[in-house]
């Protein structure tokens, strides 16, 4: 039987799952859609990219490691609990006028830091949106950005970028129908 007559039975079969079961047709469906057999090639390809760009990661961030090199760029992450997160500002100014937001969670490079006694530490971000200021100077109980030590692309660890290899390893393998034996 071709996939197409079984994808049109199981079409037909749509009202009494969803009367039985509750769940909708299009949740049926992309689960259909998503078992299906990437006939074209498109997803595995784009996995198959996900996974060799992973592994260069890694592979860089593990020779930059072996080389004495800690870290690639210096990268910080917002940690503070305000709604609106960090503002990036034309100037390392308070006064400064507020261009765009960074919001919780949010890892960015810098290229530039200006420290002065008892005042907030301005970082530049590398890719030149502005200025952003991290308090902890002034009140270490309320941290706004932590640094993120031994970060190579894109702010990761190598933990991370392993985890990434893993994570797009499974996401190809899966599309391929299941891992190739190693012979």
């Amino acid at each position: 039987m071709s996939l197409l007559c079984l994808l049109w039975d199981a079409l037909k079969l749509i009202p009494d799952l969803q009367s039985h079961s509750g769940h909708s047709p299009s949740n049926f469906l992309q689960n259909v859609i998503s078992e299906t057999p990437d006939l074209s090639g498109d997803r595995r390809q784009k996995a198959a990219k996900r996974l060799a760009e992973a592994k260069f990661a890694l592979e860089e961030a593990v020779e930059l490691r072996e080389a004495g090199v800690p870290g690639k760029g210096i990268w910080y992450k917002v940690v503070t609990d305000g709604e609106d997160g960090i503002g990036i500002r034309k100037a390392p100014r308070m006064d400064g006028p507020r261009v765009e937001d960074l919001v919780r969670g949010t890892v960015f490079e810098v290229d530039d830091i200006v420290q002065k006694e008892g005042k907030p530490v301005w970082l530049h971000l590398e890719d030149g949106r502005g200025w952003v200021f991290d308090l902890t100077p002034v009140d270490p109980d309320t941290p706004t950005v932590v640094r993120i030590e031994n970060a190579y692309d894109d702010g990761k660890t190598i933990e991370e970028l392993e985890a990434d290899v893993e994570a797009a390893r499974s996401e190809f393998d899966r599309i391929r129908g299941g891992k190739r034996s190693s012979s």
